[in-house]
């Protein structure tokens, strides 16, 4: 057994490599939720302990989900992703992104060391975006090298391998910490446009795909309230990136891209033996990492793309609320459904740079379910549809350059999951 699990791991590691995580832009550029249980039930699984992607959420569930193996694959689709833009001479049009359908793989394996601790190791996509539009975004603008037909589009991928340690810390809380680290890659093309108003006009747009690394950290405790209410809060720190290289001249502070801080806490409530309530609230601030966070005005201010304090996305930090119902209608099955609210990270004064990454999603349902195959093994499906939302304002407002007009950003996706299970 023990060998059949180290062949996993180094599989399931490899496997997710190949398939990297992208284009969730769901909470902006997070998923839902992590797990395909927690899925179902809208995201929320911060006081859960019920798979190993529990752990991605709160490492202190490490000690509540058992000797258990998890691996899952997604498939996503942000469609439609598309622009508008009125009124503006140099780039007017608009554009509807392809490349609709992505691959999501996660892995995780949890080994309990004694009845009071235990360990997990994991990895799981951490965010991502993408957009491909079908012709240069200044095409028609005369501005150098946008006649040469490169796709305007940017993708994003951001993966964790975690390793995490969790302990009972008394009859009824549990404590735990997650090692993370960060891996993450980048491709921006068809950005000839934004040069002049760039640092590094060489190292704005079409260099191939870059990578970042980095390290951190998340922390959570899990305990019981009452027998039927369980609660759980969880904290991952910003995590700071090595440089994007290959895009100084894009990202602020010289390549500078790390990953939000996040805060969540929920609670579980079970009804009766059959039916549980989950609720998550979560924190993510984007507005704590210069290039998502900045504003596209400070290029009205002097600053320039890659600059030091220079603009982002002007993406605002938003609350998450993720609502959920579980119920086990026998032995072999679990059926789930759940909503997710999130705030627009993308407000209509910061729009003009969405059509890169329009991460304008606000509304989600989710539906799921689990059929236990035999004592030892189940699987779990879950579906997502994230409803159709747009955002519209000035483009480029002070800055001269853009040119003016109004532009309108717009997304919809779906996700479909399969997850398989195995108890030791």
């Amino acid at each position: 057994m023990k060998s059949f699990k180290k062949k996993f791991i180094a599989t399931a590691i490899v496997s997710s490599l190949i398939l990297p995580a992208t284009a969730f832009a769901t909470n902006g550029l997070l998923s839902e939720g992590n797990g395909a249980k927690a899925r179902g039930t809208g995201g929320a699984g911060a006081a859960m302990a019920n798979e190993n992607a529990s752990i991605v959420t709160n490492p202190a569930a490490v000690v509540g989900v058992g000797d258990r193996m998890d691996v899952a694959i997604g498939l996503f689709s942000p469609s439609p992703r598309k622009y508008e833009l009125t009124n503006n001479t140099p780039f007017g049009g608009s554009q509807t992104s392809g490349q609709d359908l992505f691959v999501i793989p996660s892995f995780g394996m949890a080994f309990p060391i004694d009845s009071q601790s235990a360990w997990s190791i994991g990895l799981n996509a951490a965010g991502g975006m993408n957009t491909e539009y079908s012709t240069n975004f200044g095409i028609n603008s005369g501005a150098p090298n946008t006649a040469n037909g490169t796709k305007t589009g940017i993708n994003l991928a951001q993966l964790f391998l975690s390793g995490t340690y969790g302990r009972k810390v008394g009859s009824n809380t549990t404590v735990g910490i997650s090692i993370l680290a960060a891996y993450q890659t980048f491709e921006a093309t068809g950005l000839e446009a934004f040069a002049q108003s760039s640092e590094s006009s060489g190292n704005l747009s079409n260099n191939g795909v870059d990578s970042s690394t980095g390290f951190g950290v998340k922390i959570g405790i899990q305990g019981d309230i009452t027998p039927e209410l369980k609660y759980g809060i969880s904290y991952q720190p910003k995590i700071e990136m090595s440089k994007f290289d290959k895009y100084k001249g894009l990202f602020a502070n010289q390549g500078q891209l790390d990953i939000q801080s996040t805060f969540t806490a929920g609670i579980a409530y079970n009804l009766n033996p059959k039916t549980t309530l989950v609720f998550d609230y979560l924190y993510i601030d984007y507005e704590g990492v210069d290039a998502i966070g900045n504003s596209i005005g400070e290029l009205a201010k002097g600053k320039t793309f890659g600059s030091t304090g220079g603009p982002g996305f002007g993406w605002k930090s938003i609350n998450v609320f993720k609502l959920g119902v579980a119920y086990q209608s026998s032995a072999d099955w679990t059926y789930r459904a759940g909503w997710n609210h999130g705030d627009n990270p993308v407000t209509s004064a910061e729009v003009s740079v969405a059509f890169l990454a329009p991460g304008v999603i606000t509304d989600h349902l989710t539906l799921g379910f689990t059929n236990r195959i035999d004592a030892n093994s189940e699987y779990t499906v879950d579906f997502v549809h994230s409803f159709k939302n747009s955002v519209s304002g000035e483009f480029g407002p002070g800055i001269p350059a853009f040119g003016g007009g109004t532009i309108e950003v717009e997304m919809e996706q779906n996700f479909l999951e399969i997850a398989y299970s195995k108890m030791f």
